[in-house]
Order: structure tokens, then C-alpha cells, then sequence
């Protein structure tokens, strides 16, 4: 539970004004498979290992899921005494954590092809009329990609390793992405030369980046662009709670208004030294986004806000969004109509508990989660090269 909240704790993952679905098709975009909820990359072994280790015991249905459930836990509890803790999933609810690992890399093991047949439930209603339970085994063991590294020989009482990948398991890994996910960011990310640092808060801070091909050039400008523009609505959106928590009389949070009035501005400033803004055809990073979830075009108060909001940021006429009265009843109204009785804004109670910053921090499109993952298998491929230098030393 302490996992989710954290989800919902984040203050990029909360929606107030409803744009949930451009963001997230965005991040699909740019890092197919990946979600924030994702810490390492080895867990898209760990979890196959799991299943193949109930598998072996010729275990199908419920009783295989409730072993792999079993074999799970026991990997937390190897990975929780291991000396590195960083992204391990249950690091601090332990083995009772209620989300697993096979949930949280579910997709990822599907859009990268680990997972390569339909789940467990499926394949074992179609293969009911099997009387050779042999049979069966080796059916249900074929969902897996049959080059998958082989898990460790302790597995799982121990994790040799921990979540640090070996250089096969780095090796297949990269291979397995660019093959399933070509001419995407993580793809190009994945390439020896281009592996990111530590130090970006954002994918278009990589020197990489800013040098990669179209059409994932001109995808990054898109998702950069719209982060920097809708920006201005969650901070307007985050001062008319501020003057209403402080017209109501609470003192919790230290002088909101002021705060958030000092970061429109700040960010205002940053929207006029950014020239893309100026003539932003956004025509092609609609198609885009509708292609990648074609609910997003039925969606149509959400395209209506958004659009507003950006013409507004591209014409210039958002530079006085704190006290200009048009765009303050375009988020207040968007944010009611999204949050309904929910919306801080009418609701009181809600207001008593607001954090001081309700999605106000920049879209960066789980670019914490994706670069830890990148820097995963960059270290595991190269893990190879450290060794022989060292030997060599």
C-alpha cells in the first residue's frame, strides 16, 4: 500500500486538470513499456524466473499463480539482504508488499517480446482436453522467449547479483528492446554511444538527445514543449487553491500564494526564451498522440482545454495568467469538471489536506524510472570491458 501511495504522492503522476492521456501517450512514445511503478531492469528476468521456476514443478492455474506469488516474495526477501537495496520493489513494506513485480512488468514483458504466448489462464482452458499433465508443462513453458538467459542456480532462495545484470543478461535485454521497439528514444538511448547520465531531470537534457534522428527529434520538441506550456495551467491551478486556502483562514502551508505567484512568473520568463513556442504547429504531435491511444480523440473537453491553454501560452496572452480572468475560469472549470465534488476548490475538507504542490512539477515522461532502467543495461553490457581492464591491471 505504502508502494501505491507513493504513486499517488508524486507530484508529476497527479492529474488535477485531466490531461492523464496526452501525457501517457507521450510516454509511451518516447519509452514503450514503461511505467513508474518500474525501478530495475532486471526484474523483466526476475519475473520470467518465477514463473519458470513453478513451471518446473509441472504447477498450472491457480496453483501456479499462487506459487509464483510464493517465489516472488522469497526473491524480495534475497534481494532485501543483499548489500544493494536501490529499486528493490518491497524495499520498504518487505515481503508482504501487496504489488509484485509480475504486475508492475506485465506490459513491458509483452511489448518487448519476453513474454511471447497468451497468459496462463488462457493457455490452460485451451489445453483442458490434455491428459498428459508432461504436455501441458511444456506448453505453458513456451509463453516464455525461448533465448531467455537462464536464472541463477540458487534461484530464488538467493539472487546472485542482486539486480545488477550480468553482461549476457545486459546484452539480451538491449537486444530484445531494439528489436521490439526500433525508431523509439529508449531504442536509440539503448545504443552504446548514447547511454544518458545521471544528472538530466528531463529525456531532452541528454546531449544525446538533443542530437537524435527525426522522427524522434521532432517527438522529443513535441513532449518538451507541451511539458514546459501545460506547466503554466498546474501552476495556475495550484494558486487559486493557494489564495483559497489562505482566504479560509490556514496557516499549515507557509505563504502559498506568494510561492506560486513567484513560480508563474519564473515561468513565465522561461516561456519567452523559448523561440520553438513561436509558430508550434501541433497538428502533427495530435496525430501522433491519437495514434498512440485513440481515446484521446473522443476525449473532447480534455483537447478543448489543452488547446485553449496552449494558444493562449503560444499567442502570449498566457504571460498574465495569474490575474488574467479568462484562463483562471479555464483551469478552475476544468479542474471542477474533472475532480467533480473532489475539486479543492468547493470542497473544504480536501483543501484542509492539500500538500502545498497538487502536480505542479514539470512532464518528464517516467524519465527517473526509464533512465535508471538505461543505466542498468548499459553497466550490464559493459560489464564485460571492466573486468578485462581490471584483469589487465
Amino acid at each position: 500500500m505504502r508502494e501505491l501511495l507513493k504513486l499517488f504522492s508524486d507530484t508529476e503522476s497527479r492529474d488535477e486538470l485531466g490531461i492523464g492521456q496526452v501525457r501517457d501517450a507521450f510516454s509511451d512514445l518516447l519509452f514503450p513499456g514503461t511505467s513508474v511503478l518500474q525501478a530495475r531492469a532486471r526484474y523483466l528476468l526476475i519475473v520470467p524466473w518465477c514463473y519458470q521456476e513453478a513451471q518446473r514443478r509441472g504447477l498450472h492455474g491457480d496453483r501456479l499463480t499462487a506459487q509464483v506469488d510464493r517465489t516472488e516474495r522469497k526473491v524480495i526477501a534475497a534481494l532485501l539482504r543483499g548489500d544493494d537495496t536501490e529499486g528493490v520493489i518491497g524495499r520498504r513494506a518487505g515481503v508482504g508488499v501487496q504489488t509484485l513485480p509480475s504486475s508492475i512488468y506485465a506490459a513491458a514483458l509483452l511489448e518487448y517480446g519476453i513474454r511471447t504466448g497468451d497468459d496462463e489462464g488462457a493457455s490452460n482452458r485451451r489445453l483442458a482436453g490434455l491428459a498428459d499433465a508432461d504436455e501441458l508443462t511444456e506448453r505453458a513453458s513456451g509463453i516464455w522467449h525461448p533465448t531467455l538467459p537462464a536464472r541463477p542456480t540458487k534461484f530464488p532462495d538467493e539472487v546472485e547479483g542482486g539486480l545488477r545484470l550480468t553482461p549476457d543478461e545486459g546484452r539480451w535485454l538491449r537486444e530484445r528492446i531494439l528489436t521490439a521497439a526500433p525508431g523509439t528514444l529508449l531504442a536509440y538511448l539503448l545504443e552504446p554511444e548514447h547511454r544518458p547520465g545521471w544528472d538530466s531531470d528531463a529525456p531532452w537534457e541528454e546531449p544525446a538527445v538533443l542530437a537524435a534522428p527525426d522522427p524522434i527529434s521532432s517527438l522529443v520538441r513535441d513532449a518538451a514543449l507541451f511539458s514546459l506550456a501545460i506547466r503554466g495551467a498546474a501552476l495556475l491551478y495550484n494558486l487559486l487553491v493557494a489564495e483559497r486556502y489562505e482566504e479560509t483562514g490556514l496557516t499549515e502551508r507557509e505563504a502559498p500564494v506568494a510561492r506560486y505567484r513567484d513560480k508563474l512568473s519564473g515561468w513565465n520568463q522561461r516561456v519567452s526564451e523559448e523561440q520553438g513556442l513561436k509558430g508550434w504547429d501541433r497538428s502533427g504531435m495530435w496525430d501522433r498522440l491519437i495514434e498512440r491511444n485513440p481515446r484521446i480523440a473522443t476525449n473532447a473537453a480534455a483537447r478543448r482545454f489543452i488547446d485553449r491553454w496552449l494558444d493562449a501560452v503560444t499567442s502570449g496572452t498566457a504571460s498574465d495568467a495569474a490575474t488574467d480572468q479568462s484562463l483562471r475560469n479555464l483551469v478552475a472549470e476544468r479542474e471542477r469538471a474533472v475532480k467533480k465534488g473532489q475539486s479543492r476548490l468547493i470542497n473544504d475538507k480536501l483543501l484542509r489536506t492539500w500538500s502545498g504542490a497538487s502536480g505542479s512539477r514539470p512532464l518528464v515522461y517516467r524519465w527517473p524510472q526509464v533512465r535508471r532502467i538505461l543505466v542498468d543495461i548499459h553497466e550490464g553490457c559493459a560489464a564485460d570491458l571492466s573486468e578485462a581492464a581490471n584483469a589487465r591491471a
